[in-house]
């Protein structure tokens, strides 16, 4: 269908009579492949319209309602939709390269598969919108399971949505669903990501200083090179994330971490619960720089990119074991100071299986680093405040 420029005003006026008489009078604005190139729709009402595979690059939709519209695979390069309405839009495929979308309001939208590169979303609400792939969750969610397990994930000419080099500063992404974006060079600075779906999104050299990531899922999250000064990463999930030496985490905060995810069945893959929290008394909680230190102990900068969360895991362990050793020493020390090394062994054995069966995150913790080569342990292990142990005594324990 084509509508020219000069017929533009009757045929808006016939879709504002469409949405007042809820379908009665007038017509549905419907203009699929149509050319509107560098037209003037600042602060038209295109609720509910029909836009797909329209023409709209450099179009001025400034303060326009789009909410509800569909604009499957339209092309809004360059556009001006700087506070306009998109809630609940369908913008799947959409190419928005290079468009102002400053304090747009995208709530809820479809913009799967879109193409935002270089576009600008300061201060944008796009709350619980998804910029995921452009298939069912449940299908993704099977996906995510065959990729964890080992096996080929049978995606079909899908694409990831690309936000490359977008501003998105300030930006509401609060429980949006980004898994497999790529947000690389994005600017995320003071954007709220909180309880946001991250699985696999790429943010090597993103810039997330001051973003709030409160309970978002960080699942094999790529962020090499990436900012997160001054970033909130309480409650966040952090399991098999990939950093570097070049990750920044000045001031960061973090109150609590999780590094697994419950993952039993398909709906847990959708919803994302989480596990195996740190610290792991739910009513404990970091001490300022504490999370830091566990990702900077050690001479581990090199491996971070490949290892970053087994390094975590065993760090993380050695602060349990450091914990224990102390605990043990301060209580028994003076009440058994003549106990041999065999008693204290035996309370060891003990406190080590209280804790094993307590807290299973713990075991399997303890399992992986004592059947890989760990100096840190052994270190730990020989040179504690309670009793001299090797790795091998403490595998007897389990």
């Amino acid at each position: 269908m084509s509508i020219f420029k000069v017929s533009l005003k009757e045929h808006l006026a016939k879709h504002q009579l469409w949405l007042e008489s809820h379908g009665a009078k007038g017509q549905r604005f419907s203009a699929a492949g149509a050319n509107f190139e560098k037209a003037e729709l600042s602060g038209a009402n295109l609720h509910k319209a029909n836009l797909s595979g329209a023409n709209l690059s450099e179009v001025n939709l400034s303060n326009a309602n789009l909410s509800e519209a569909t604009l499957f695979g339209a092309k809004l390069s360059g556009a001006n939709l700087n506070e306009a309405d998109l809630s609940n839009a369908l913008l799947s495929g959409v190419e928005l390269q290079d468009a102002s979308l400053q304090n747009a309001v995208l709530t809820e939208a479809l913009l799967c598969e879109a193409n935002l590169n270089n576009a600008n979303l300061s201060s944008a609400n796009l709350h619980k919108a998804n910029l995921s792939l452009g298939i069912p969750e449940f299908v993704k969610a099977k996906n995510i399971q065959a990729l964890l397990i080992g096996n080929a994930i049978p995606f079909v000419n899908v694409n990831q949505t690309n936000l490359s080099e977008a501003n998105l500063s300030g930006a509401n992404l609060s429980e949006a669903n980004l898994d497999f974006a790529n947000l690389s060079e994005a600017n995320l600075s003071g954007a709220n990501l909180s309880k946001a779906k991250l699985f696999a999104v790429n943010l090597s050299r993103a810039n997330l200083s001051g973003a709030n990531l409160d309970g978002a899922d960080l699942f094999r999250l790529q962020a090499l090179g990436t900012d997160f000064s001054s970033a909130n990463l309480t409650d966040a999930c952090i399991e098999e994330w990939i950093i570097d030496c070049d990750t920044k985490f000045d001031d960061v905060v973090c109150d609590s971490i999780y590094l697994k995810h419950i993952l039993r069945s398909i709906p847990d893959y959708i919803l994302r619960r989480y596990c195996d929290r740190r610290p792991f008394n739910p009513k404990a909680t970091f001490a300022q720089g504490d999370f830091v230190k566990l990702l900077s102990k050690g001479n581990i900068s090199s491996e971070l990119e490949k290892h970053g969360s087994e390094i975590l895991q065993e760090q993380i362990l050695i602060e349990e074991l450091h914990q224990i050793f102390e605990q043990l020493s301060e209580r028994y020390s003076q009440r058994y100071a003549d106990a041999s090394e065999c008693d204290r062994i035996a309370i060891l054995k003990l406190e080590i299986r209280y804790q094993a069966q307590d807290n299973l995150a713990f075991r399997e913790r303890l399992l992986e680093v004592i059947n890989s080569p760990s100096p840190i342990l052994t270190e730990l292990l020989q040179n504690n405040s309670f009793v001299t142990v090797s790795p091998e005594i403490i595998a007897t324990f389990l």
